[in-house]
């Protein structure tokens, strides 16, 4: 089994892909990865440590500590921008093993100007967690959301899981029942819910 597709296994070739937390959610880094595949590297606790607690509390959230080392092609200045506004936030990387890894940036990037100031080429280092679980944040979208005013808001709260999303029998809730009453039980599970996420927030995870 993979952490990206538990019905997949590690002998299977995975896409490279890199994503960057833009506050809301993970968004996929639009530039290309266009470096040979080369496993990650472990590095030593303490620095991995130092590192990613200084910028962004993520020590615990991995099994071992890597280094990741990628080239990343932008074909626009806007790509480019977009990604480098974000470059100090949390990162996520699937590679090619079906492996994912979250961390930061480590150092300063080698950037070189391609083609009239129209193409960039990124060469960064990552220094990562390895995730020691699978990939759970859902891909499926509420059934009679579609086009409703507060569409974006629920969708934003499902995202940071403060929403019910799956029912006692693990299931997808298909339907967000958006205009019925929300019952005092309900209030209940949404107000804590957002205090546990504010609580990691403060607390840098």
């Amino acid at each position: 089994m993979s952490q990206q597709k538990p019905y997949m296994s590690e002998d299977d070739v995975y896409k490279k892909r890199l994503f960057y937390d833009n506050g809301i959610r993970y968004v996929e880094v639009a530039g290309k990865i266009v470096s040979d595949y080369k496993p990650p590297t472990p590095v030593m606790k303490s620095h991995a440590n130092q590192t990613l607690q200084s910028q962004s509390g993520l020590v615990q959230s991995g099994t071992a500590h890597y280094q990741v080392t990628l080239t990343l092609l932008f074909y626009s200045k806007k790509e480019y921008a977009d990604w480098l506004q974000n470059i100090g936030s949390q990162h996520k990387y699937y590679d090619e093993k079906g492996s994912i890894y979250v961390g930061v940036v480590d150092g300063q990037p080698d950037i070189k100007v391609l083609e009239s100031n129209t193409k960039y080429m990124v060469s960064l280092a990552l220094l990562m967690n390895r995730k020691s679980e699978f990939e759970t944040r859902s891909t499926e979208s509420y059934i009679d959301t579609a086009g409703h005013w507060a569409e974006q808001y629920i969708d934003d709260m499902k995202e940071r899981n403060l929403i019910s999303v799956y029912d006692y029998n693990g299931a997808f809730v298909q339907y967000y029942r958006a205009e019925d009453m929300l019952t005092r039980a309900e209030a209940a599970s949404m107000v804590m819910r957002s205090f546990k996420y504010l609580e990691k927030k403060l607390r840098g995870f």
